[in-house]
């Protein structure tokens, strides 16, 4: 190993363990001034974490609060220091890491803001179906559609109110679950039938396979109810999820 690079380690290793004080005996300066001066450095670099922590993670923060986010976010910088000059990568461990903090919900919470803040980033999907394409088809044929999500689509179910704290930046107090799909910086609240709907899709059936399995959810929910009178609308599924972008192509 060179010096310099022997030099960076010390550095490094001080800034994230005070006992580790190799570093020292490179400066010009006392002990004193020198834990102080390196002092400063860190105080920079876990200031930006915090600072990307803190921008990924804004709901979460004022969930939990100012002050026991920052306690945690410090304690997870330890634990995952930042390997890339990039910090827009930087904190995707931390939804597992909140994973033993109340409130329960709160790993789901930090996940869903991951998912968002990655989609941010993500590179865009251009490809977008043309409904004069699907006009073409013969009737005969539209059952054998296989339909595709955006690449950048991302499906997520919690059994958790998720999107509504999301959404309403607070605790909330109901208890049943709910799915979104996040897509171009975007979240979607999507019913049961919604997102059931666009797993099938991402498993590459065909539309009439697809309708057949909403049909045995349906008739299995609605034994339940004892509701007999809900109906698959294949359209207007296909019409949210091919007009917000979320499905992108099909083939035959």
């Amino acid at each position: 190993m060179s010096n310099l690079q022997q030099l960076q380690n010390n550095f490094a290793q001080h800034l994230f363990d005070k006992k580790q004080q190799k570093i020292i005996s490179a400066t010009n300066y006392s002990k004193t001034e020198a834990l102080a001066r390196l002092n400063i450095y860190r105080n920079n670099v876990f200031g930006n974490f915090l600072a990307v922590l803190s921008s990924t993670y804004p709901i979460t923060k004022k969930i939990i609060g100012e002050k026991k986010f920052e306690k945690v976010a410090i304690k997870f910088c330890h634990a995952f220091p930042s390997k890339s000059g990039d910090l827009n990568n930087f904190g995707q461990q931390f939804p597992e890491f909140t994973k033993s903090l109340k409130p329960l919900y709160l790993q789901d919470l930090a996940q869903l803001e991951l998912f968002f803040h990655q989609s941010y980033f993500a590179s865009q999907d251009n490809e977008k179906i043309e409904i004069t394409e699907l006009q073409k088809i013969d009737l005969a044929n539209f059952e054998k559609i296989i339909f595709s999500l955006s690449k950048t689509a991302v499906l997520f179910n919690s059994e958790f109110p998720i999107y509504s704290i999301w959404h309403e930046e607070k605790k909330i107090k109901k208890t049943q679950p709910q799915q979104v799909i996040i897509h171009r910086n975007q979240i979607f609240n999507l019913s049961e039938e919604q997102f059931r709907f666009a797993k099938l899709v991402s498993q590459k059936l065909r539309l009439y396979k697809i309708y057949q399995n909403l049909c045995d959810f349906r008739d299995n929910q609605n034994s339940k109810k004892k509701d007999k009178n809900h109906e698959i609308d294949i359209g207007a599924l296909l019409n949210f999820f091919i007009s917000n972008g979320l499905i992108t192509k099909f083939d035959l």
